[in-house]
């Protein structure tokens, strides 16, 4: 399947030509609200190598202004673009770059919730990702989600990443929203390899917020 995400403008607003009509309707009912999409910066589909033997499954990304207007925004937006095209930096997991804090990167969320993975696999931030790869839901950014029915047109792509990941054989773990992936995704709910998160609303990667096999199936495929 052709990767959409290839026809993304290169200024704001960040929205790809085939979503704008649901993005469109949905935000003219949630203008001025938190839920509002905000399309002034950088969408968030997926992050890392699709080929990625762990792949976790989130809810969308957020928005800070703050963060938009951060000194590094050039470079995260160079790095983020790389990566809507699976081209990759020295971490194809970008979240967890040090030098992209304080940008919409995520950087801080992202660090404190896969820290205690990097400790059960005595994995450094630059090595482990290289072996991870996240997909969100929702590919826009707003300060809060609110659910829109209407299946966006470019998620038929990102759906298409998981569907390869299950192909493989990948480790799936779902931190948010399992309801929605298991809508979104036919035979993820079959999937044997795929585990789901003790506490979504902590959504850290831990032996303790995973199933002992869940947390074992993740070290032993970051291993190899």
């Amino acid at each position: 399947m052709e990767n959409p995400w290839l026809q993304l403008s290169d200024n704001p607003p960040f929205i790809l030509p085939c979503d704008r009509e649901s993005i469109d309707v949905f935000n003219s009912r949630q203008r001025s609200t938190p839920f509002e999409i905000i399309l002034d910066e950088m969408p968030s589909p997926y992050i890392g190598d699709p080929e990625s033997p762990v792949v976790f499954l989130n809810l969308n990304p957020g928005y800070s202004a703050d963060e938009s207007n951060s000194l590094r925004i050039s470079r995260f937006r160079e790095i983020a673009r790389a990566n809507l095209r699976h081209q990759f930096y020295d971490y194809p997991f970008y979240v967890l770059d040090q030098s992209l804090q304080g940008t919409p990167s995520g950087y801080e969320w992202f660090s404190q919730k896969f820290n205690p993975l990097m400790l059960a696999t005595r994995m450094n931030a630059q090595d482990l990702s290289k072996k991870i790869f996240l997909v969100e839901y929702f590919p826009y950014r707003s300060k809060k989600y609110k659910r829109n029915n209407n299946v966006l047109s470019s998620q038929k792509y990102t759906i298409s990443l998981i569907e390869k990941a299950i192909a493989r054989d990948a480790v799936i773990i779902i931190m948010r929203s399992e309801s929605l992936w298991f809508n979104a995704v036919s035979n993820l709910e079959k999937y044997l390899n795929c585990y789901t998160l003790r506490n979504p609303q902590n959504v850290t990667i831990s032996g303790g917020n995973l199933c002992a096999e869940g947390f074992s199936s993740v070290l032993k495929s970051l291993s190899l």
